[in-house]
C-alpha cells in the first residue's frame, strides 16, 4: 500500500500537491488534489477552486519544475477516470532526454499525448529528494 501522504509537497486553502509516484519519464510530475471529500469531476470545481489551481499553484510548480529540470512545456490532465475525485496531474514535458540522480529519462513522444508512456521503478530515495527539491522550490 503506499502512504500518498509521504509523497506531499505542499498544502494549500483547497488543494494538496503531491510528487506522482510514478516520475519515469516525466520527473517533475505532480498532482493537485482537491481537498473537498464531495468533490468529484471537473464540473464540480468551485470558482476558489479554479482560481487557486490556475493562478497560484500550477504557476508555482511550473516555475520550480523549470528550475529545477528545464522543462520544455508544462502540460495539464484532469480526468478521474481510474481515481474518481477532483484531481490535476501536473506533467512536464522534454524534448529531449535528461539524466538526473544517474536515471536518464527519455521521452517517447515529446510533442504528442504523455500517455501511454514507459513506467520505470525510480527508487524511494530519489523520489524523496525529487519531493524535497521542488518543496524548497515552492
Amino acid at each position: 500500500m503506499i502512504d500518498y501522504d509521504r509523497f506531499k509537497i505542499k498544502e494549500y486553502g483547497f488543494w494538496n500537491l503531491f510528487l506522482h509516484k510514478n516520475q519515469y519519464p516525466y520527473i517533475g510530475r505532480c498532482y493537485a488534489w482537491a481537498k473537498r471529500e464531495e468533490a468529484d469531476k471537473i464540473t464540480d470545481i468551485s470558482s476558489r477552486e479554479l482560481i487557486e489551481l490556475f493562478e497560484e499553484i500550477i504557476p508555482a510548480w511550473d516555475k520550480a519544475v523549470y528550475q529545477l529540470f528545464q522543462h520544455d512545456r508544462p502540460n495539464l490532465a484532469i480526468l478521474g477516470n481510474e481515481t474518481p475525485h477532483l484531481h490535476a496531474h501536473l506533467i512536464p514535458r522534454y524534448n529531449t532526454p535528461r539524466t538526473l540522480y544517474n536515471v536518464t529519462f527519455t521521452y517517447p513522444n515529446p510533442t504528442g499525448n504523455y500517455a501511454p508512456y514507459p513506467k520505470q521503478k525510480i527508487e524511494l530515495y530519489i523520489l524523496l529528494q525529487v519531493r524535497d527539491s521542488i518543496k524548497e522550490k515552492l
